[in-house]
């Protein structure tokens, strides 16, 4: 059992299973199609809407997806599994994302 498995330390895309995190197969769907979408050159605001269109609820149950809540998804390394969650995302599909990610905020500073 994970020494801090906890429903408090649930990220979107497990649940608490019986002794460790499990993934939640309908969030780490919406999880997959999130990395898709950025690895195929949407910007946030593309995600959001292509999730609000395929009614996924948000982390917070909502159907409106901001921004903020997209990028923070990317940006979890949790999803490419841990001592204490199995992974949803390769290594290689996340570490492409944060180059993404690195070059967009690069390029919008200047």
């Amino acid at each position: 059992m994970a020494s801090n498995y906890t429903a408090q330390n649930l990220y979107f895309g497990y649940n608490c299973g019986k002794d460790s995190y499990e993934i939640y197969e309908a969030q780490a769907a919406a999880i997959k199609w999130i990395f898709h979408l950025y690895l195929n050159n949407n910007s946030l605001s593309d995600i959001s809407e292509s999730l609000q269109e395929l009614k996924i609820c948000s982390p917070r149950n909502k159907l409106v997806w901001g921004k903020q809540i997209i990028s923070n998804i990317l940006s979890n390394p949790v999803y490419v599994g841990t001592d204490d969650y199995p992974q949803i995302i390769s290594k290689e599909d996340f570490e492409a994302v944060q180059e993404i990610k690195a070059k967009n905020t690069k390029c919008r500073k200047k």
